[in-house]
């Protein structure tokens, strides 16, 4: 278990997670994610696709009641577990192995007030060596994700995700056909001229028309520093 086990802290807060770096560990994308959705009080979350828990321990900071996350890869489970331990969130946080196509044998539908998701950005071209499941379309589609969210959020519930702007059309469908409305939208440029390399976006379920999309979030200045808005989740 702790072969090549490395201790980490999430930024913005103090708790720490454990990884492997010969599995994939979490990045930006992942603390964006977690601050970007509205959080209700007492709210029921699910992470589909958790990893070592990144997105689910920090919206526990944030202040969720309960938050659960869905992981099949079995090394990422017993990290996440690890983590949740070594920060005192055993009730408030769980993990389990459980493949999210087969979401209706694990929760009831319309029980969770969350849904997040940072699913595998590449459906074709190399694969790579570190983290393949996590980056590719291994074992779920980004179909299988809404689909899932769709099923466990209850009505006027909120879904959201992170994704690259290649798959925002894909998604934008998926959205409409799942009735999954499109509420908040952010991209999210490296720098300033360079392109938008993720976007954020969060849905209402059965929701009305009417989409706020926020200014773009810039990562980096010139000489390579956090800028002031990145600087905020760190």
């Amino acid at each position: 278990m702790r072969e090549n086990l490395r201790e980490d802290y999430l930024p913005g807060c103090a708790y720490k997670i454990y990884q492997d770096p010969g599995e994939f560990t979490f990045t930006t994308d992942a603390v964006l994610l977690a601050h970007f959705p509205h959080l209700v009080t007492k709210a029921r979350v699910l992470e589909l696709g958790s990893g070592t828990g990144a997105v689910s321990l920090l919206l526990a900071s944030r202040g969720a009641l309960e938050v659960t996350g869905l992981e099949v890869n079995p090394r990422m489970v017993e990290l996440m577990q690890l983590s949740i331990a070594a920060n005192g969130l055993t009730g408030k946080v769980q993990v389990r192995e459980h493949d999210l196509k087969d979401i209706k044998s694990f929760c009831p539908t319309e029980s969770m007030d969350l849904v997040v998701a940072n699913p595998p950005y590449r459906n074709s071209g190399k694969e790579r060596l570190i983290g393949t499941a996590a980056c590719h379309e291994k074992t779920a589609s980004l179909e299988d994700f809404f689909r899932a969210a769709a099923y466990a959020v209850r009505s006027r519930g909120r879904f959201a995700l992170v994704q690259l702007p290649e798959r925002f059309t894909e998604s934008m469908e998926l959205a409409l056909r799942f009735k999954l409305q499109p509420k908040k939208l952010q991209w999210v440029h490296s720098f300033l001229d360079k392109p938008a390399w993720i976007f954020l976006m969060e849905m209402a379920k059965g929701g009305s028309y009417g989409l706020e999309v926020l200014p773009p979030l810039i990562l980096y200045n010139r000489d390579g520093s956090l800028t002031e808005q990145a600087r905020q989740y760190y």
